[in-house]
């Protein structure tokens, strides 16, 4: 049956600052900006505590900075600040009843090495979020990297990686208080002399909950998996996390006939209806799309990017002619053009996939350091839907030319903080019932202006983007860091804003957390900077102040005599109403998050209609039926019983 989409326009939208040049624009670097840097290993293991450990004393977490403000709201602190090696899991929920839900991982024990590791969470109850959490949720278990998912029968489930490299597992039903713990049963466990598991990514879709992890690679401590170091293995639970029906399944297409080794965080999964999809962002190596219609039992696979080395071994070696035509972007002869491992994947209610990845530059030209380079200037965010065909992604994305001047003024690679990450990059995406698709993103502030004297670092901030038609056109990057947003506007300039990740179905408001401090870099990866408390905040923004501006007019159900019957319902209802002449409308079932349940009808109509449909296959709730016609849209409530 024919989906439709709202009619929408874009607006054109006005940053802080004035002389905005178009997003996708590729700057002129200075030369300074183009060398490159040694890439490190993802971090998990425990860290040595320190000799005579230096104190931190984190500011009052329950009111971090003076008066609150805006529409920004502290949700929780951490002094542990590495969110992610790479892309950033689905941390940020919202329930059947529009309550939002978010985990980010928290530790606090400095001194200690952050033997308290785990699960920061927060939610909102009545509108309004609790109290920011002094302790993590396990019980015992230090944890890190949570993902967050609800399944259609409210039940949250939180699936995080354990110190013993095990996939750990919190659940609570609707309605419950105290939260379960297990590890999600695997034969790849140390304890089962396997090499481990480390850095899940979780996506639900009813009650089937999808993981993706990897196995421990052999930097971490762990070993190479059927030839892959850093293994990729799926697993499903198809009843809310209460049993697991495939665990340890090594998905064809990604296994050692196309991969070598892999990062932690460098993939995303997402599923809607029985549709689920995979992103496998790993620099040295294609971009591929893993996607299943059934639920996950069977994938096809399709490559979004070519990468020019198949199964390239470290220090191997390769040559100009082993790579495409010299594109003069290149900072390098020997430069490959590929992923930044930052990547986000999204469902749209078409059963489409879209990916988001960040852009970057990386070499091997030292063939006997046992490591590879990558350059911290390479800026860019690429995106792709399967419409485009394979090897086909686009830049949508890049950093603003915050003065006009076709530059980008960061004078040298020093000046950039050690996220190991493309300047426009973790990327996070969502949609909503209208089909319009929402990216969140962090990205490199130029200029003086933004320039930390601390560190001599450029400030990021989390800017959002918008499409109203299935990613081919997009609004301008909207800073959520600007006066009328954050708690505090005295410090827009001074703000460090990474690691978004955004509700992925989109209601009233976009949803998103981030992490936020004062000073650019982490503590526990990159510059290694002092700890200091970090910030998790949420940002609820509507389309319209990003840029996206609706022309459908919202009209009472009686302007077109919108009746269901019987209302509450248990078997058939009959929806009728009444168009102006020969009208083409769209008739569809969503739930009370606004997530469409079904498409009913989208046809050419007449002055009196009647259609027909089945709920007995809906769980009992409330509803909404939607009719668009006309440029108006009315809605009324459906009960099932």
């Amino acid at each position: 049956m024919e989906s439709t989409r709202l009619k929408l326009f874009l607006m054109g939208l006005a940053l802080m600052l004035a002389s905005v040049a178009p997003a996708q624009k590729q700057l002129a670097r200075k030369a300074g900006v183009t060398v490159p840097a040694l890439a490190s290993e993802c971090i998990d293991a425990l860290p040595v505590a320190p000799e005579g450990p230096v104190g931190i004393h984190p500011l009052n977490v329950q009111s971090p900075v003076g008066l609150r403000s805006g529409r920004e709201f502290p949700i929780g602190t951490t002094i542990y600040d590495l969110q992610s090696n790479n892309s950033v899991a689905d941390r940020t929920s919202r329930g059947a009843d529009g309550s939002l839900m978010a985990v980010w991982t928290m530790g606090f024990d400095d001194a200690g090495a952050y033997p308290d590791r785990g699960t920061g969470y927060n939610r909102t109850v009545d509108g309004g979020w609790g109290d920011q959490p002094a302790q993590r949720l396990e019980a015992s278990t230090r944890t890190g990297w949570p993902n967050h998912v609800v399944t259609a029968s409210g039940t949250e489930v939180i699936i995080s990686h354990s110190s013993a490299t095990k996939l750990h597992v919190l659940r609570r039903q609707a309605g419950g208080n105290g939260w379960e713990e297990y590890d999600i049963p695997s034969d790849v466990y140390e304890d089962n002399g396997g090499p481990g598991l480390l850095w899940p990514r979780v996506a639900v879709s009813g009650e089937v909950i999808h993981v993706l992890a990897i196995t421990q690679p052999i930097a971490n401590g762990g070993a190479e998996y059927n030839g892959v170091d850093g293994h990729p293995l799926y697993y499903r639970s198809s009843d809310g996390g209460a049993t697991w029906d495939m665990v340890d399944v090594i998905l064809p297409g990604l296994d050692n006939t196309a991969l070598v080794a892999n990062s932690g965080d460098a993939y995303a999964i997402d599923a809607r209806g029985d549709v689920v999809a995979v992103g496998f962002f790993n620099n040295w190596n294609d971009q591929i799309l893993m996607k299943s219609t059934d639920g996950g039992d069977s994938w096809e696979k399709t490559i979004m990017h070519d990468f020019p080395l198949d199964l390239y071994v470290q220090d191997a070696g390769y040559t100009v002619e082993d790579l495409p035509p010299y594109d003069p972007d290149q900072p390098d002869s020997l430069a490959i053009l590929t992923s930044d491992e930052c990547g986000a994947i999204l469902i749209d209610h078409d059963g489409m996939a879209h990916a988001f990845w960040g852009r970057m530059y990386i070499m091997d030209d030292d063939l006997t350091d046992g490591n590879t380079s990558f350059f911290p200037g390479t800026s860019g965010l690429h995106y792709w839907n399967e419409s485009f065909g394979p090897d086909s992604s686009r830049v949508i994305t890049d950093v603003i030319d915050l003065n006009g001047n076709d530059t980008l003024d960061i004078e040298t690679a020093d000046n950039i903080a050690g996220y190991e990450a493309s300047l426009t990059s973790q990327p996070s995406a969502g949609i909503d019932a209208n089909g319009n698709i929402f990216m969140a993103y962090a990205g490199v502030m130029e200029g003086e202006r933004y320039l930390n004297m601390e560190d001599n670092q450029h400030y990021r901030h989390v800017y959002i983007m918008a499409s109203p038609d299935g990613g081919e056109t997009w609004t301008d990057p909207y800073d959520i860091i600007n006066e009328e947003v954050v708690f505090e506007p005295d410090l827009v300039d001074f703000v460090e804003a990474v690691f978004p990740t955004m509700a992925g179905d989109v209601g009233e408001t976009i949803d998103l957390t981030y992490q936020g401090d004062f000073r650019p870099g982490m503590s526990q990866r990159g510059d290694e900077d002092a700890p200091e408390t970090n910030f998790i905040n949420h940002v609820p923004l509507t389309p319209e102040q990003i840029g996206l501006v609706r022309t459908e007019e919202a009209v009472p159900a009686d302007f077109f005599r919108l009746a269901i019957q019987p209302n509450p319902a248990r078997n058939e209802v009959v929806a009728s109403f009444a168009l102006e002449g020969n009208t083409r409308f769209s008739l569809s079932l969503h739930n009370l998050m606004g997530q469409k349940v079904a498409d009913i009808a989208a046809a050419q109509g007449f002055e009196q209609n009647q259609l027909r449909f089945g709920v007995s296959s809906l769980q009992p709730g409330a509803y909404i039926v939607r009719l668009q016609a006309d440029n108006k849209v009315a809605v009324t409530k459906l009960v099932v019983q």
